[in-house]
Order: C-alpha cells, then structure tokens, then sequence
C-alpha cells in the first residue's frame, strides 16, 4: 500500500517559533488557519490523480476548525483522508532553535508509523502541507520500490549556511557523532519530502531514539547540533547509506515572488509536485478560494490541461502576468511596512 501524507503541528501558546512565510504568531488562528487552507489543497490536488493510495494526515491538534462556515473534518472526510492524532513527542526545549521549532514532529509521525503498521513494503510519502500535485506520482513509487526509499538534496553551496549549520559544519558534526572520517562533504537532503518502505523507517526510527539524547546533551552544552529534521534526517540517511537521487522531475523547491527570490524556470511545468513556500497566503490561498471554497468538487471536473492552465494562472508558474506581478510587489511592501510598524511598537515597549 502506498500513502500520501501531510501534517500539521499546532505550536501551543508560550511555545512559539518563527515562520518567516506566515507573518504570523505561531500559536494563533490566523497562522493555523494557513496552513489548514494549504493541506486542504494538497490534498485535493493529490485525490485528482490518486483514487486508491491512502490519504493520511498527522496532526497534534485534537479540535479541526471551521473555514469558512465548513467544518475541516466535513472536508478531510469528503477526501477520503484519514485522520491520525499523534502527541508532538519530540519537542526541542525553549533556546534550542528560533526557527520552525515543530520540524521534529516529523518523528512522531515516525513513531506512529513503526507502532502501527507491520507491513514491510508499504510506503510512505510524507510531504509538506505547502506542496501540490500537477500530475500522478506513480512512477515515484515505483522508483523507490528497489531500495525501499528516494530522497532529493538541496544543491546548495558546501559553506551556505541554513539554519545554523552549512554542510561543511555537517560534515565535521557527522564525525562527531559517528567517531570515524566522513571523507566528502554529505548532501543536505530536502526537509520537506519523505520517502521510505516501513522496513526503513523502524531503521531510520531506531537511530533517531539513539540521537535524540545526544541531541539534548549537545544543546545543554553549547555544542553544535541538527537544528531542524532535514539536517538530522540528512544524517541518519548518510548513517544508513541511503543516497539521494538526481532526477528533477519529481519535486522542485520553487520560490515563486520576484519582490524576494524567483527560481521559476519553464521546466518547472513538467514537475509532478511544486513545493512553493512563498505562497501560503498568495497563490496557495487563491487556488484554495477556487478548488476548495467555492467548488462544489474540488475542480475535479476540470480537464488535465484546465487545471494544469489554472495553477500556472494564479501561481505564475512560469510566467508572471502583469496583474500578477503588480499584486506581489503591493502586498510585499505592504507586509514590510506592516512588519516595521510592529517591530517599532515593541521597541517602543521595551525602551519603557
């Protein structure tokens, strides 16, 4: 069996992180409310071309709101996804790291996996909720059937730091950890896609409860560790001798707002999953208004080539229209003033 997944972990109040993409607190409506609109869409996106894998979310929250007068759990249902309320077990202490400090629900989700089902040559794909389906990834199974697992790197430079560590700094802290030479610089593999047999993920799963440990200590001690699940995952893969793969036509990181960083290229049209983390609340939650709230069966009776024309539209994917263009450089600026306005308010607090 194959399964199709996304999660969401609700930062409770006091336990907050920063998500640069949202604007947003991170234990607040408005910020969940994002990302419920964006797994809504993934899923929709994913049923178009997969009617027999299972549809699984994750998620710590044990209340699924109400968008817009719909309730969520209405819709999930509507879906035929399955909902699976997991604890957020592996929680990073307050100081740990600034940033997306829920990552490590990942390895609840994990956990839940190896708990749960026995079946050695199921697979899971575990993708972020900000990521959409253009066309059927069967072929993607198929892929990762022989080895039981794929995985894609960042093609990012050996000295560009991300999120506290660059991959020369993973290099020297993989020959910390595992006491022998690490003889190239590893991989940084993609955080926001997963791929693995059950059979591997007991493995991968197995090695993260002997890291975690050691992962506290560090931190207790000042000494350099995995901030997030894309670096201790890039670990337990280069642990195992999991190699990533090079084909592009799977999945691509696209940053898609030309106010910041635009990575758009034409090819990026025959990639079967867009990952776009800059459009949480423009493209994403245009398409959201489309195929979720004001469709009565999530565009599903559009044809390949209609849907394919109306995620290109409002994601200007691989053209920016004019409107479009003008759009992102209003709200931008917007949200930058927005921003300064509060970080003014809250020096002004403080200097009091």
């Amino acid at each position: 069996m194959n399964y199709i997944c996304t999660w969401l972990c609700a930062d409770d109040v006091g336990e907050e992180s920063i998500y640069p993409q949202t604007g947003e607190k991170s234990s607040g409506e408005k910020h969940q409310h994002i990302y419920w609109r964006c797994l809504l869409l993934f899923f929709a996106t994913s049923r178009r071309f997969h009617k027999t894998q299972g549809h699984l979310l994750f998620t710590n929250s044990r209340t699924l709101p109400v968008l817009g007068g719909t309730a969520v759990e209405k819709l999930l249902a509507d879906l035929a996804v399955k909902v699976v309320f997991t604890d957020f077990k592996y929680k990073t202490p307050k100081g740990y790291f600034h940033l997306f400090q829920n990552q490590f629900y990942e390895f609840s989700i994990l956990e839940y996996i190896v708990q749960h089902n026995k079946n050695a040559n199921d697979h899971y794909l575990i993708l972020d909720s900000d990521c959409i389906f253009t066309k059927p990834v069967d072929d993607l199974f198929e892929e990762a059937k022989p080895a039981g697992f794929i995985s894609f790197e960042d093609p990012c430079a050996k000295e560009l730091v991300i999120h506290g560590l660059s991959r020369v700094d993973m290099k020297q802290l993989y020959e910390e950890l595992s006491g022998r030479p690490v003889l190239e610089i590893p991989g940084y593999h993609l955080g926001e896609f997963f791929l693995l047999s059950v059979k591997n993920i007991q493995l991968i799963f197995r090695d993260f409860l002997e890291l975690w440990p050691e992962l506290m200590r560090r931190h207790q001690h000042g000494l350099r560790k995995f901030n997030e699940e894309a670096q201790t995952l890039s670990y337990l893969y280069y642990k195992n001798g999991f190699k990533s793969s090079t084909k592009t036509e799977y999945l691509k990181r696209i940053w898609t707002n030309p106010v910041f960083y635009r990575n758009v290229e034409a090819s990026d049209t025959a990639v079967a999953i867009w990952h776009l983390p800059s459009e949480k609340t423009f493209g994403l939650n245009r398409l959201y208004v489309k195929l979720i709230r004001n469709s009565r069966n999530y565009g599903f009776e559009l044809s390949n080539e209609a849907f394919q024309n109306l995620l290109k539209t409002n994601l200007g994917i691989p053209r920016l229209t004019i409107s479009l263009a003008l759009r992102y450089y209003v709200l931008s600026y917007y949200r930058a003033i927005r921003k300064r306005a509060k970080n003014i308010r809250f020096n002004s607090k403080a200097a009091l």
